[in-house]
């Protein structure tokens, strides 16, 4: 073999024991500590090249090579096999959600587009700064039906200030109610009630816009002069918290009929909130991730196009996906997702 020929397989096999013990402590550490919760965010980054690596092991049967990488090639296509499945989703839809973190100001642009291109029937907004907000008050006559949150202190994308959700829609809001019992440092949500019997769905329809705890990269432990939730171990710890308590919540609101739940989980895959709040078991909230129920691509919804991490989603239970789409930033640090819906008859 050529110093090249072992340069290569040397430097494949550190890959491989490398990308094995990272996802080995994202398995066993969740978000605990700052650096699995960053292995996870970004996990679509560094375990696919172990999907390139196994064929070619096979070839040249470097057997030590191939070892070293089936882990995490097994992780790869876990989080990328479902988005290559064919025949999934398709159809008509009943119900069009998007849900677009604006980054305050910023996100506007790309908030024209989305609307210009899809024409939710309901919009989850996060990030929706005062300034944002004025302008949005004089604006988008076909969502004459609106919530607004109370505005929290963050640490956000947009360099701090405050900022709260809102939820937009074409039919009434029939009623809205505070979540209670979520951690320290969240942020505050609420349980929007909407009439969808226009759309021919039920009369109370559940959506809530999500915006879970910012991860706060840099800042010293408990550093809540910066972001409310603390520093990054911390803030994932809320994160965890704050699914558990919405995954109570889904269960419940399910438990009466459809429910849609959107937004920035900061947390993407390979982190804990979203496997909670997709997951079968006691503390599971049993919902449907849309995209990756019918999409077919990675949507990397945070950072520049393309991201490095999905973070941004509709979840639902009651409700049949049947499409989902990734729409332009427009200025904002996020991307926002479209999903297409069906009522289950």
């Amino acid at each position: 073999m050529s110093a090249a020929g072992r340069l290569t397989r040397s430097l494949a096999v550190l890959y491989g024991a490398g990308a094995s013990a990272a996802l080995g402590a994202v398995l066993v550490l969740g978000d605990g500590t700052a650096a699995t919760y960053v292995a996870g965010l970004t996990a679509f980054w560094w375990l696919p090249p172990a999907l390139v690596a196994v064929p070619v092991a096979v070839a040249v049967r470097a057997w030590g090579v191939l070892a070293a990488v089936v882990a995490p090639a097994v992780a790869a296509g876990a989080l990328l096999g479902p988005l290559a499945l064919p025949g999934r989703g398709g159809g008509s839809a009943d119900l069009r959600v998007a849900t677009f973190n604006l980054t305050g100001t910023r996100g506007l642009d790309g908030l024209r587009l989305l609307v210009e291109r899809w024409q939710p029937d309901v919009l989850l907004l996060q990030e929706v700064s005062p300034d944002a907000r004025r302008y949005l008050d004089e604006h988008y006559a076909q969502y004459p039906h609106r919530w607004y949150g109370a505005a929290s202190r963050v640490g956000g994308d947009d360099g701090g200030g405050t900022d709260g959700d809102a939820v937009w829609s074409t039919v009434p809001i029939t009623s809205t109610r505070a979540v209670t019992g979520l951690p320290e440092g969240a942020r505050p949500a609420h349980v929007v009630v909407l009439d969808a019997g226009a759309l021919g769905g039920p009369a109370a329809l559940p959506v809530l816009s999500l915006h879970l705890a910012s991860p706060c990269l840099g800042c010293s432990p408990r550093g809540r002069e910066n972001n409310p939730a603390g520093g990054t171990t911390e803030a994932a710890a809320t994160r965890v918290a704050e699914a558990r308590r919405y995954a109570q919540v889904a269960r419940e609101l399910a438990a009466e009929g459809p429910v849609v739940l959107g937004g920035d989980l900061n947390s993407s895959d390979f982190n804990e909130p979203l496997r909670v709040l997709t997951g079968d078991g006691p503390d599971g909230g049993g919902l449907t991730d849309v995209h990756r129920a019918v999409g077919t691509r990675p949507q990397l919804t945070r950072g520049s196009n393309p991201g490095y991490a999905r973070v941004d989603v509709v979840l639902t239970a009651g409700l049949e996906p049947v499409a989902d789409a990734e729409g332009p930033a427009g200025g904002s640090t996020h991307a926002p997702v479209v999903a297409d819906l069906r009522w289950r008859r």
